[in-house]
């Protein structure tokens, strides 16, 4: 009966989400985001590849599918989110972003919150200053708890990631070492809206406390620290809150199918090795430092490693020798109802043949209809003939006079630091 109850408090909690102002001001920020990226395909391609509304609903779906996980997990945990410093870690998050826009992320501002929280904690042990004053805060902070909100957070979104981080790539032009490259990029926006948990001292014999739902014995894993006096008892309330989460990656030397999973497994086993540290450091007090420290410096070595894992590989979208290549075709365009796909060689079209990315756009545009395109896929040559007046939506592999493209930086945390400080000074 007990767990019937707690589910129930739970579900009427999580529903409440669209009454919550902070999810809708996060859907019109997530959207702001898709529209940058539509920008973007407009000058590369001409055109957006997708809308906002699809991007939007994407997300939002998927959004309240890891949310869901996200909340069932703290729930369990019982990380009491009013002890776990929250008002340091945002404005440091904020600050963050103005050095490079993927450091807004918990595991850099919330791990660099934890290791000064934990550093000034043990010297309260010594220097009893150090708990008073400008550093009570900060002494008082849950650090297991918020490493484990952290490890839970990723948790959640390498599965979106896995799940979802591959769906509706945006095809880009990259200047590597290789010369000009096609490729994906892969970024995803997602509200979650999360059930969290407040905990408060309250009399035995508050109304509130009678009609509670007792927990079983194990529950919370991290307890809350506040002090309890002779006849009260500790109360947990849940209540609707709202996180966002992000993913951006580049998809260069392989599909975004094979890059999203790949970055959701190691994303997945760094979350998890953040939540077993977190358990530790509620247990073994003297980790707590080491564990806060890995949080940020484990994520940075993490993105860095992938990257580099990315682009020590032959790029998988180069120009053909002869022909035009195709990286994508549009949703619902009239090449991918005529049966492109992404791989296809274009050799000629009507017969006459694709010299290069600028003489296929010339073709297009003075084609007669219906138009013949031979293509050559997997070794073997075939014919396929598109009838359409509009746009037919292919996206070709670029080659040497690509006009338009971006360029490929590794961004390390100081480098990004120290060229924001240089642009201040101007």
């Amino acid at each position: 009966m007990e767990l019937k109850k707690i589910f129930l408090l739970f579900a009427q909690t999580f529903v409440t989400f669209p009454l919550n102002p902070f999810f809708w001001l996060l859907i019109v920020l997530i959207g702001t985001q898709y529209r940058r990226l539509a920008r973007n395909d407009v000058k590369l391609f001409g055109r957006p590849l997708y809308t906002v509304r699809q991007q939007l609903t994407n997300s939002a779906v998927y959004g309240l599918a890891g949310g869901l996980i996200a909340g069932v997990t703290l729930f369990v945990l019982g990380i009491p989110l009013s002890e776990i410093g929250m008002l340091y870690v945002w404005p440091l998050a904020l600050l963050l972003l103005l050095v490079h826009p993927r450091y807004l992320c918990f595991a850099y501002a919330g791990g660099i919150v934890g290791a000064v929280a934990a550093v000034i904690q043990f010297a309260g042990r010594f220097w009893p200053v150090f708990g008073t004053g400008i550093f009570t805060g900060l002494a008082e902070i849950h650090i297991p708890g918020l490493l484990a909100l952290i490890g839970t957070l990723h948790f959640a979104e390498s599965i979106l990631i896995a799940v979802s981080g591959h769906l509706l790539p945006s095809p880009v032009y990259l200047k590597t070492d290789s010369g000009i490259v096609g490729g994906f990029l892969l970024q995803k926006f997602w509200p979650l809206p999360l059930v969290g948990m407040m905990a408060e001292a309250v009399s035995l014999t508050a109304p509130e406390v009678a009609a509670g739902a007792e927990m079983p014995a194990w529950w919370p894993l991290f307890a809350s620290r506040l002090a309890v006096g002779a006849g009260y008892t500790l109360m947990y309330y849940l209540l609707p809150i709202v996180a966002g989460l992000g993913y951006g990656d580049l998809a260069v030397a392989s599909t975004p199918r094979e890059k999203s999973k790949s970055s959701a497994r190691n994303l997945g086993l760094y979350s998890i090795l953040v939540l077993i540290l977190a358990l530790v450091a509620e247990k073994v007090p003297v980790i707590t430092i080491a564990a806060a420290v890995f949080v940020p410096v484990g994520h940075e070595l993490l993105i860095l490693w992938g990257n580099k894992k990315e682009f020590a590989r032959p790029p998988l979208y180069t120009a053909p020798a002869a022909g035009a290549g195709v990286l994508a075709v549009t949703d619902g365009g009239a090449a991918q109802a005529a049966g492109l796909v992404p791989g296809d060689i274009i050799l000629n079209i009507n017969g006459t043949p694709v010299l290069n990315v600028p003489a296929f756009y010339a073709l297009l545009r003075t084609a007669w209809l219906p138009m013949q395109l031979l293509v050559e896929r997997d070794g073997r040559e075939r014919l396929v003939i598109i009838d359409s007046t509009s746009d037919p939506g292919i996206i070709p592999v670029p080659d040497r006079y690509a006009p338009v493209y971006h360029t490929v930086e590794q961004v390390h945390f100081w480098q990004a630091l120290k060229k924001k400080l240089r642009r201040l000074k101007r």
